[in-house]
C-alpha cells in the first residue's frame, strides 16, 4: 500500500507511515479517502517568493498547478467514495431515490394538500347525490318520476372565530322539499327549519344549560344535570391533537424507522438480469436481512407513539360536560378500550413477526433505482412467494406490479399508465386477477381541461360495472368534484345513475342565518309546550303536503 501523505510505499496493514508518521487509517482506503479528502479542503500553503533578481516560477503558474491538484485529488475522493460506498448505503439510496421519483409524479397532478386546511380548523365542507335514473324494470315499479330527488350536506367551521353552521336538507327537482339547520356560535347552539319551525330558530346556551334544565325542573337519577355546561369549540380544542403532540408523534416515528434502519444486515450477492414489468433488467442484487428482534422493537416504537394521540381521558370529560350518564359513559369507554385499533395492530403485526423469524427479501436495483423486491419463505408448510416491480418502462413510475404466490394459488395485481402526467393527462390501467377472477380498472384525468377531465371505469369479473364522469377542480388549497354520471351496471343492463359532488376548502363565511332566535331558557314551560305543539302540526301538514307531491305509484312502492 502506499501512504496517502507522502506516496511512499509502505507495508499493507500499517497505521502510520514510518516515512512521515501520517495516520494511515490501517490499510483502510475508505479512511484513507477521508484523509485526503481533508488534506484537498484545507487551504493550500502560500508557495515561497522566488529569489530576488531570479527568473522563478510565475505566481499564476504556481496557483494553476495547485488548483489542478486539489481537482484531481476530489476527483479521487468522489471516486473512492463510490467505489466503497457500503451495500447498505446503496440500498438506502436506491430506496430514496424511488421514493422521490413518485413524490414528484404525485405533483405532476397539481392535487392540494388539504392536510394544512385540516389542521387550520377552517374549512367548508359540501356534498351532494341526486338520482338520474333507476332501472323500473329491476325495481319492479316506474321509478322514472324519482329522478331529481337528492340529499345535501353543508357544513361550515371557523374555529378561530368560534363559529360553525350545518344544513342537511333533501330536495327534488332543485326545489328542498325537507331541511335542517344548526349554527353554533361560541356557547349559543341553535335549530330551525323553514318546513318545521318555519323558519325561526331555537336555541340554548350550552355552558349554562345544566342550570337552564335545573330552573325547568328537569331531572334524572343518573347524571347531576346541574352541572352539564360545555363549549363545541373547547371541546374540538381537546378533542384535538396540538401542534406539539402532532411534532412528538412524528419525532418518534422516524426515530423508530432511523433505529429499524440501522439495525439491517446488507449484502451485494452479485449482478442478475430479472423480468420487471414486461422488460429484461441488469441490475444488482443485495440480499437484505431485517431482524426479527429490529422489527419487534419498531413496532413497539410506533406503539408508543400512537399512544400520544390517545384521547380516551379527553372523550370522557367530554361526555361528562354534555350530561352524559355515568353507566353510558363507562360503556362507551369500555368498548373504546376494547376496539383498540392500534394496539390490536400492533399485536397483529408482532405475532406475524413471531411466526416469520427474520425477514429476507432480495432487492434489485437498477440505474439507481428499486426495480424488485422478493421474498421468498415457507410459512406453516406452505411456500410463500411475493414479488414487488417497480419501473421497467420508458418512464420508471408508469408500471407497477405485485405477485403474491401462496403454494400455487396467485393474486397478481398490475398497473402502468402516465403516472406523472407528462402528457398533460395521467391515466392509469390496473388489473387485478385473483384465478380465475379478473377486476380492471380503467382511470383519466387532466388536470388542466375545463370539462369532464376525469374517467373512471370498474369492471368486475364482466359481471359488473362502475363508470364515473365529470370535473375535477383543484385549487391552491381546495378540491371540488363535480360527478355528472355515476352509473352501475349488472349483467348487461344499467341499474341507476347518480350525480355526486363534493367540494372541500377553506371557510369563507357562514351559510346559515337566524334572523329570528328565541333561547329556550327564556321561555316558561307554557310557552315551551306550545312550541312543541307547534312542531308537530308544522310536521303532519308537511307530511300532508308530500302525500299530494309524490305521485301515487310512487307513494305504493314505498308504503
Amino acid at each position: 500500500m502506499f501512504c496517502f501523505n507522502c506516496g511512499k510505499e509502505i507495508p499493507n496493514g500499517s497505521g502510520a507511515c514510518p516515512y512521515c508518521g501520517a495516520a494511515t487509517g490501517g490499510g483502510d482506503a475508505a479512511a484513507g479517502a477521508r484523509q485526503a479528502a481533508e488534506r484537498a479542503a484545507a487551504p493550500a500553503p502560500a508557495p515561497a517568493p522566488a529569489p530576488s533578481g531570479g527568473k522563478g516560477i510565475g505566481k499564476g503558474v504556481i496557483i494553476g498547478a495547485a488548483s489542478a491538484v486539489v481537482v484531481i485529488i476530489l476527483a479521487a475522493v468522489l471516486a473512492l467514495s463510490g467505489l466503497f460506498s457500503s451495500p447498505k448505503g446503496k440500498v438506502e439510496k436506491a430506496f430514496a431515490k424511488s421514493a422521490a421519483a413518485y413524490a414528484a409524479a404525485q405533483k405532476g397532478l397539481d392535487l392540494p394538500d388539504l392536510s394544512e386546511l385540516v389542521k387550520s380548523r377552517s374549512m367548508t365542507q359540501r356534498w351532494s347525490v341526486e338520482i338520474h335514473s333507476i332501472n323500473s324494470e329491476l325495481a319492479g315499479a316506474d321509478l322514472t318520476e324519482l329522478k331529481g330527488l337528492g340529499v345535501r350536506m353543508v357544513s361550515n367551521l371557523d374555529q378561530k372565530g368560534r363559529k360553525m353552521d350545518c344544513e342537511l336538507a333533501a330536495y327534488w327537482d332543485g326545489e328542498d322539499i325537507a331541511s335542517i339547520q344548526l349554527l353554533a356560535e361560541d356557547s349559543a347552539v341553535s335549530a330551525g327549519s323553514p318546513q318545521f319551525t318555519k323558519g325561526k330558530f331555537y336555541g340554548v346556551d350550552t355552558e349554562t344549560l345544566g342550570e337552564d334544565l335545573d330552573r325547568l325542573g328537569v331531572e334524572d337519577g343518573s347524571v347531576d344535570v346541574k352541572r352539564i355546561s360545555f363549549n363545541i369549540f373547547e371541546l374540538i380544542e381537546t378533542l384535538t391533537p396540538d401542534e406539539a403532540q402532532t411534532q412528538e408523534i412524528v419525532r418518534q416515528e422516524r426515530e423508530a424507522g432511523k433505529q429499524l434502519l440501522e439495525a439491517l444486515e446488507v449484502s451485494k450477492t452479485g449482478k442478475q438480469s430479472v423480468q420487471v414489468n414486461g422488460e429484461s433488467i441488469d441490475a444488482v442484487v443485495y440480499h437484505v436481512l431485517v431482524p426479527e428482534d429490529a422489527m419487534r422493537d419498531y413496532i413497539d416504537a410506533m406503539e408508543d407513539a400512537m399512544e400520544l394521540a390517545d384521547n380516551q381521558d379527553a372523550v370522557k370529560q367530554a361526555l361528562q360536560s354534555v350530561g352524559v350518564p355515568k353507566d353510558e359513559i363507562s360503556r362507551i369507554m369500555s368498548e373504546m378500550k376494547g376496539s383498540d385499533f392500534s394496539g390490536e395492530l400492533s399485536d397483529s403485526l408482532s405475532q406475524l413477526v413471531k411466526e416469520l423469524g427474520d425477514l429476507e427479501l432480495d432487492v434489485y436495483v437498477s440505474g439507481g433505482y428499486v426495480s424488485a423486491v422478493v421474498y421468498e419463505e415457507r410459512i406453516d408448510g406452505e411456500k410463500v412467494e411475493i414479488g414487488l416491480y417497480l419501473g421497467g418502462g420508458e418512464n420508471y413510475v408508469d408500471d407497477i406490479s405485485l405477485e403474491i404466490n401462496v403454494s400455487g394459488e396467485k393474486l397478481i395485481v398490475e398497473s402502468t399508465g402516465d403516472h406523472g402526467a407528462k402528457s398533460g393527462v395521467f391515466t392509469d390501467e390496473t388489473t387485478v386477477r385473483v384465478g380465475s377472477e379478473r377486476f380492471t380498472s380503467e382511470l383519466r384525468y387532466e388536470p388542466k381541461a375545463d370539462k369532464n377531465n376525469f374517467e373512471w371505469e370498474i369492471k368486475m369479473a364482466n359481471t359488473a360495472s362502475l363508470t364515473v364522469e365529470g370535473q375535477v377542480t383543484a385549487g391552491k388549497d381546495s378540491l371540488e368534484l363535480k360527478l355528472d354520471d355515476v352509473s352501475a351496471k349488472a349483467a348487461g343492463m344499467k341499474v341507476c345513475s347518480l350525480g355526486i359532488s363534493c367540494y372541500v376548502g377553506p371557510c369563507k363565511g357562514l351559510t346559515v342565518d337566524a334572523p329570528s332566535l328565541t333561547m329556550l331558557s327564556d321561555m316558561d314551560e307554557e310557552e315551551l309546550m306550545e312550541l312543541s305543539y307547534d312542531i308537530v302540526d308544522n310536521v303532519e301538514d308537511w307530511a300532508y303536503d308530500m302525500m299530494d307531491l309524490i305521485p301515487a305509484g310512487l307513494l305504493w312502492y314505498f308504503l
